[in-house]
C-alpha cells in the first residue's frame, strides 16, 4: 500500500551539501543574469511628461488647465485633503481626518505668482496684471469665466490660441502670457519656486498637469485604468507589474469603477484579499479547501497512477555503486 512517508523520504541517498556555497554561487548566477539581461533587453522608459511639452504641443489644452485653475474649477482647486477644504474628490473619512497638510491655492500659485514673474520683463502681461488687481473679485470672476466659456470656440493659431471677441478684461493677454512662459521651459521653475536655499519639493509642476495632460498622454499608451494600464508595460510586449492584477480587476467592476471613491474602494478590497490569502493556510476550513478540491492529483496524477497501484510501490532502487569494495 501507498506510504507517503516511506515513498518520498526514505527512497534517497543523504549526502552533505555546503549550503554557503550553493546559496552564494545562486546569487551570483541570478545576479548576472539579472544585470545582463537588463543591458541587454532594457526598460521601455518613456520620459517625463514636462509641462513645455504640453504648452507647445497642446496648447489649447494647456490653456484649458490654466483657466480652470484661475477659476477655482481646475481638479486639484476641486480635490480636497490634503490641498485644500473642497470635497470634489473625497473618497474616505481617513482623507478628511488627515486634513489640509499640504495647502495649495491654485489661482494663486499656478497662475498668478508666475504671471508676476512674466510682468517684470513683459510690460503687457504687466499692464493686465495691474487691471485684474485693482478689480473686485466679483468682476475677476465673470472675466475668468467667460474666457472659460470661450476656449470652447477657440482655434490654435501657430503656437498661440485665438478665442472670439468678448468681455475678457485682462484674462486674455495673461493667458497668452502665461502659454509663453510654459512654452519656455520656465514654467516648471517658476511653479517650484520657494524661498529655501535648494528646491526639493516638486508639488506644484506634478499637480498642474493632473487631469486631463496626463489622462490624454496614458490613453495613448493603454494606461488607463478602465484600459487595465496598471499592469501594462508601455511599449512592451510582455505584462508590467503583474501582481497588481488583482487590484486591476477589482477596478472593472462596474460599481466601483463609477464611485465616488473608487481608489480607496479598490485598493481596500485589494489589501482585505491579501491578508486573506496570506493567514489562509492557518484558517480552518479555509486551509482544507486545497485538499478536498484535490486539483494537486490532476498535477502529479502520473505519481499517484504509479505509487497507488494495487500491487504496490515498485521495489527501492539499489544504490549506485561507487566502486568501493568490501572488506
Amino acid at each position: 500500500m501507498h506510504n507517503p512517508k516511506q515513498d518520498l523520504t526514505h527512497r534517497y541517498k543523504y549526502v552533505r551539501a555546503d549550503f554557503l556555497k550553493h546559496l552564494t554561487g545562486t546569487t551570483v548566477v541570478v545576479a548576472v543574469l539579472a544585470v545582463g539581461l537588463s543591458l541587454w533587453f532594457r526598460e521601455p522608459v518613456r520620459p517625463a511628461l514636462h509641462i513645455r511639452t504640453v504648452a507647445t504641443t497642446t496648447p489649447l489644452l494647456f490653456e484649458k488647465v490654466a483657466i480652470g485653475d484661475l477659476t477655482g474649477t481646475g481638479i486639484i482647486a476641486t480635490y480636497g485633503p490634503p490641498y485644500n477644504d473642497a470635497v470634489g474628490h473625497v473618497q474616505s473619512p481617513l482623507q478628511k481626518l488627515v486634513g489640509v497638510i499640504h495647502p495649495v491655492n491654485p489661482a494663486q500659485d499656478f497662475i498668478l505668482k508666475p504671471l508676476g514673474m512674466v510682468a517684470v520683463l513683459n510690460p503687457q502681461v504687466a499692464s493686465a496684471m495691474t487691471v485684474w488687481q485693482a478689480a473686485s473679485v466679483g468682476q475677476r470672476e465673470i472675466w475668468a469665466a467667460n474666457y472659460a466659456r470661450a476656449l470652447a470656440h477657440a482655434r490654435v493659431v501657430g503656437k498661440s490660441v485665438a478665442v472670439p471677441a468678448g468681455a475678457y478684461g485682462p484674462v486674455a493677454p495673461m493667458m497668452a502670457g502665461l502659454l509663453r512662459l510654459g512654452q519656455s521651459g520656465l514654467m516648471t521653475g517658476a511653479l517650484n519656486r520657494s524661498p529655501a536655499d535648494y528646491q526639493f519639493d516638486n508639488q506644484n509642476a506634478l499637480l498642474f498637469l493632473q487631469g486631463a495632460p496626463l489622462h490624454q498622454a496614458a490613453k495613448k499608451l493603454e494606461l488607463l485604468g478602465n484600459q487595465w494600464g496598471i499592469i501594462h508595460e508601455e511599449n512592451a510586449p510582455y505584462p508590467g507589474p503583474w501582481w497588481m492584477t488583482i487590484v486591476t480587476a477589482i477596478y472593472q467592476i462596474p460599481y466601483i469603477a463609477h464611485a465616488s471613491g473608487g481608489d480607496a474602494v479598490a485598493l481596500s478590497l485589494g489589501m482585505l484579499l491579501f491578508i486573506a490569502l496570506m493567514v489562509g493556510p492557518w484558517v480552518p476550513f479555509i486551509n482544507e479547501v486545497p485538499r478536498r478540491l484535490r486539483v494537486y492529483r490532476l498535477i502529479w496524477r502520473d505519481y499517484y497512477d504509479r505509487y497507488e497501484h494495487p500491487d504496490g510501490p515498485p521495489p527501492p532502487s539499489a544504490p549506485p555503486d561507487d566502486g568501493a569494495s568490501s572488506p
